[in-house]
This record gives C-alpha cells, structure tokens and sequence, in this order.
C-alpha cells in the first residue's frame, strides 16, 4: 500500500487500512513517513508566506496596524471609565511609532546576508515542522495507550503508534492557515478530524467499543485540563490571600 493510500485510508477512515497498519511489520515506518511528509508540506508553504510576509516589510506593519486599530475599537467601545478611555487615546496616539519600531524591526541587520539568513530561517521552519507532529502524535497515543489498557484493550504500543500516526493526516490542512480568515476554522477541523482517526484506530488496535475508544483519547486530557483549571484557581487563591495580607 501506497504512502497516499495510507493517507486517503485515515481521512477516509478505512478500517481495513488501519488494521493493515495495526498488524503490519513495517506500520510505524509508514506511519512516520506520513508524518514527514505532512510536516514538510505544512512547513514549506508556511515558512513560504513568512518569506512573502518578511520580504514586503510595509505590508506586514500595515496589517499589524490594521489588527491594533480593530483591537483598540473594540476595547474603545467596552471602556466604562474615563481613565480606561485614556489609556486607550494614549495607545492610539502611539500608533505612528509603533509602526516606525515594527519597520526597524523587520530591517535590523543579520549576521548573515539577508537572503542567506531569510532561507535558513524558512529551511529550519520547514524541518521543524515533522518533529513538531510527531512529538504531539507521541504524547496522545501514550496517554491513550495507558488509558485504553486500562479499560481493557488489548493491543500493543507498537500497533497503537502505527495507527495513531494516521491522526497526523488531517492537519495536511495546516498547510492554508497562513489565510488569516481561515485560520481558526481550519485548525479546528485539522484538530476534531485528527481526534475522530485516533478514537477509530483506538478502537481498532484494542479492539475496544467506540464508547471506550472515546474514553481512552479523552480521560486523560481531560484530567489534565481539569488539574491546570485546579492548580490555577489555587494560585489565584493564594495571590488573593497575599494582597490582603499585605493590605
């Protein structure tokens, strides 16, 4: 089976390609090819529009500008106080400057000629990119594996790392979050599709129901989300405690 086989299978959910890549010798292999190939189709084009975006220094500061001037608007038309409106008629009054420093920026001199240093920074981006996929892929599917095993599964981390590279393919659409309207829209689906793979070859690997597949990608990012929300309300506690102490 072709590596673009593999990959139109995850998208389309093929049970019979993730069952392939459960019980095939060579599974994680392909599965890391597939993500190789995804992160450096992701990074090429995006570490391409920063190029784009860093070569026209002006076009960038404009939509800076333009995002700040919205920000302000908004949080404008939220103020309730006088010292709040005059915070934000201060910022805006600044708004020439921070253009001139954003200019400096994007023209500051590098060690290495411009052009030289500009396709070593896109390069860098654009090998990045794989690992960055691949290290995210590793902390889902070990923290499904541990769950799924502890449900009842019964498959092996071998297997569980084959499929649960498929989960990766989606995010093929990352390669368009440079559109700045489709970014959110799109992150999302790359995100809720890769989610949908890795429960569906959760339970193919462990040849559990979907109830407990859905389980097992869950349990334990969701205790971790609610251990940070936890750990968070705590800190906030104790800050609070602090003031009115010292108060």
């Amino acid at each position: 089976m072709s590596i673009m086989d593999t990959f139109n299978g995850a998208l389309t959910l093929n049970q019979r390609v993730f069952a392939e890549m459960r019980d095939s010798a060579d599974g994680v292999r392909r599965g890391f090819l597939l993500i190789l190939l995804v992160g450096l189709l992701v990074g090429a084009i995006q570490s391409a529009s920063n190029l784009i975006s860093v070569t026209n220094p002006d076009q960038t500061v404009d939509a800076i500008l333009a995002a700040y001037r919205q920000a302000l608007e908004q949080q404008k038309e939220a103020a309730t106080t006088p010292a709040q409106r005059e915070v934000i008629d201060v910022l805006a009054e600044s708004e020439e400057e921070i253009g001139n420093m954003l200019r400096e920026l994007f023209t500051m001199p590098t060690p290495l000629p411009r052009p030289i240093s500009l396709f070593l920074q896109a390069l860098g981006q654009t090998v990045s990119m794989p690992f960055t996929y691949l290290s995210n892929m590793l902390l889902a599917v070990v923290l499904t594996h541990i769950a799924a095993r502890q449900l009842g599964g019964q498959g092996g981390i071998r297997s569980m790392v084959a499929v649960g590279s498929l989960s990766v393919a989606p995010h093929a659409l990352d390669a368009l979050t440079f559109i700045p309207v489709l970014s959110l829209p799109i992150s999302l689906i790359a995100w809720g599709w890769g989610l949908i793979i890795l429960i569906s070859g959760t339970a193919v690997v462990h040849r559990l129901d979907s109830g407990k597949a859905t389980l097992a990608v869950l349990l334990y990012p969701s205790l971790l989300i609610i251990l940070g929300i936890l750990l968070s309300c705590f800190l906030i506690v104790v800050l609070v405690g602090l003031a009115g102490a010292r108060a």
